[in-house]
C-alpha cells in the first residue's frame, strides 16, 4: 500500500514542533515508545531517515523536511474537509503570541484578510519574548506562537529565515562613539548572544546603553542617536540607516522565526497557522 496515514504525519509533525519524542507524546496522547514506533515504521517504508536524534533534540532529514512540509499541507486539508462535511465555521478566541517585532512583517498583512474570511473568530495577541512566549504556549495561556528558534531546542515551524542587520537612525553616527552603545532586548533575548559574540570577536568594546522589552522603546532610543541596534531587515524603518562591513560591523547569522501550533489546536487556530503560513509564501514570491 503507497498511502501514508494521517495520525503518522500528525505524529511526525509534532515530534518536530514540540522538539521531541516525548513532547509529542504527550501532546498526542501516546507513549514515547508508540511515538517511536510510528516513526519507525514511516522510515521503514519510505526507506530513508527521516528525523536525527542528538542531545540537543531532534531535527528532520533533508527527506523528513520534504515530508513534513507535504505532511502539513495534507492534514491542512483533511480539517478542510471535515469542516466542509461538518459545516464547521471556524469561530471562537484565537490567541496568538509573538514578539512585537514580528507583527509588522508577519501578522498585520494578514489579520484583515482574515478577519473577513472568518468573522466569527476574534483576534487577541500577547507580544513578548520568545523565550516567555513559549511556556505561555505550553500551559495553554496562547493557542499558537511565532517565535525566535531557540538553536539549542528548536521548536515548530520555520516560516521565514530572516537576515538581521546593525542599523542606526540617519541623523545620528552613534556607531563612531568608543565604547559602542548599544539598544537591545532584554537578557534572554535569542538575538543577543551572537550580536555581543561577534562584537567581542572582532575586538569592539561596547555597552548596553539602553533596554526595552518592546519595539517603541528600541525606536525611541535609535531615533534620540542614543545607540546603534540589530533588527530583522523587514523591521528596520525605512528612514533608518543599516550598518554594514564598509562601517566596521560583521555579518549576523540568520534569525530563524517558527511558528509553533499545538496537536490539539482548534480549528479556529488552524485556519490562522494556514493564513499566517500563506502570506509568508505570497511574501516570498513577491521578493523574489
Amino acid at each position: 500500500m503507497r498511502h501514508f496515514d494521517t495520525d503518522s504525519l500528525e505524529t511526525l509533525v509534532t515530534i518536530v514542533d514540540r522538539g521531541g519524542f516525548t513532547a509529542a507524546g504527550e501532546a498526542l496522547g501516546k507513549t514515547q515508545a508508540a511515538v517511536s514506533v510510528i516513526v519507525s515504521r514511516m522510515e521503514a517504508r519510505i526507506g530513508k531517515r527521516l528525523l536525527e536524534r542528538s542531545r540537543k533534540g531532534v531535527t528532520p532529514t533533508f527527506a523528513g523536511e520534504i515530508l513534513i512540509g507535504y505532511a502539513r499541507r495534507i492534514l491542512s486539508l483533511e480539517d478542510e474537509a471535515l469542516a466542509a462535511i461538518g459545516g464547521d465555521e471556524a469561530a471562537g478566541r484565537v490567541r496568538l503570541a509573538v514578539p512585537d517585532d514580528f507583527v509588522d512583517m508577519m501578522v498585520s498583512p494578514l489579520i484583515g484578510a482574515f478577519s473577513r474570511r472568518f468573522p466569527r473568530v476574534q483576534l487577541e495577541m500577547r507580544c513578548d519574548l520568545s523565550f516567555r512566549l513559549e511556556p505561555m504556549l505550553e500551559r495553554g495561556e496562547v493557542d499558537l506562537a511565532i517565535i525566535t528558534q531557540d538553536p539549542a531546542r528548536p521548536l515548530g515551524e520555520v516560516l521565514r529565515r530572516e537576515p538581521r542587520a546593525w542599523c542606526a537612525a540617519r541623523d545620528h553616527r552613534p556607531e563612531l562613539i568608543d565604547p559602542l552603545p548599544l539598544a537591545m532586548f532584554p537578557e534572554g533575548c535569542r538575538c543577543r548572544p551572537d550580536a555581543l559574540a561577534a562584537l567581542d570577536a572582532m575586538g569592539r568594546p561596547w555597552r548596553i546603553a539602553y533596554t526595552s522589552s518592546h519595539m517603541p522603546g528600541i525606536h525611541s532610543a535609535v531615533n534620540a542617536g542614543m545607540a546603534i541596534t540589530i533588527l530583522g531587515i523587514s523591521s528596520i524603518p525605512k528612514e533608518w540607516r543599516r550598518l554594514g562591513e564598509e562601517e566596521g560591523f560583521p555579518e549576523l547569522p540568520l534569525l530563524d522565526i517558527a511558528l509553533v501550533v499545538p496537536a490539539n489546536a482548534s480549528v479556529a487556530t488552524k485556519r490562522f497557522a494556514t493564513f499566517l503560513r500563506e502570506t509568508v509564501l505570497q511574501q516570498e514570491a513577491l521578493a523574489a
